[in-house]
């Protein structure tokens, strides 16, 4: 076993288990639909953290390369699978059935945005000046308005503010996944 597959199990199990909170969360909405009254931007949210995850795979391929890491290195990078993860566990409501995701979402709001800013923070500044790497190249741009929109909807509990940022995040996060590093490849 290589170094890559050796860090990819670890990252591969922490992304697995988010992916599994999503997937088991959506079940469990559609599973109690009758009772529950759905909102708009909590759903578009449980989009976002999925394709985050899928992001958070994809660009673990970064790692392929590398000759050397320290417990440090991996702790960090690690954080935002972790940081995710949380976000999915924290998406829904328990017990589910009679939830209000309207409610639910504005309550939760600060704290899922506030780790949105957190993971976002360590993935564009922390990780490539840990990493001896520039801070601005074109997958690290998303980051800045990423970091700014997470904390005024971590703030706000304006209805607009979040009707027309939540959906720009979920925007920036496709583009920068299928714009900035569209396909991998082999070393």
């Amino acid at each position: 076993m290589g170094l890559f597959e050796f860090l990819m199990i670890l990252v591969s199990v922490i992304i697995g288990l988010a992916i599994s909170e999503i997937l088991s969360g959506v079940a469990s909405l559609l599973r109690a639909r009758e009772s529950v009254r759905t909102y708009w931007i909590h759903i578009l949210f449980q989009l976002g953290v999925f394709l985050a995850l899928v992001q958070q795979w994809w660009e673990s391929w970064s790692l392929v390369d590398v000759q050397t890491i320290s417990l440090s290195e991996i702790v960090l990078f690690i954080s935002q699978p972790v940081v995710l993860y949380l976000i999915a566990h924290l998406l829904y409501p328990r017990p589910v059935a009679g939830a209000d995701l309207d409610q639910y979402y504005y309550e939760q709001a600060p704290v899922l945005w506030s780790l949105v800013v957190f993971g976002t923070i360590i993935g564009t500044f922390v990780l490539p000046l840990f990493r001896n790497e520039p801070l601005f190249l074109a997958s690290n741009l998303s980051g800045i308005p990423m970091i700014v929109a997470g904390l005024t909807l971590a703030i706000s509990r304006n209805r607009t503010v979040h009707s027309i940022i939540a959906p720009a995040i979920v925007l920036m996060l496709t583009l920068d996944i299928w714009l900035v590093n569209p396909a991998i490849s082999s070393p």
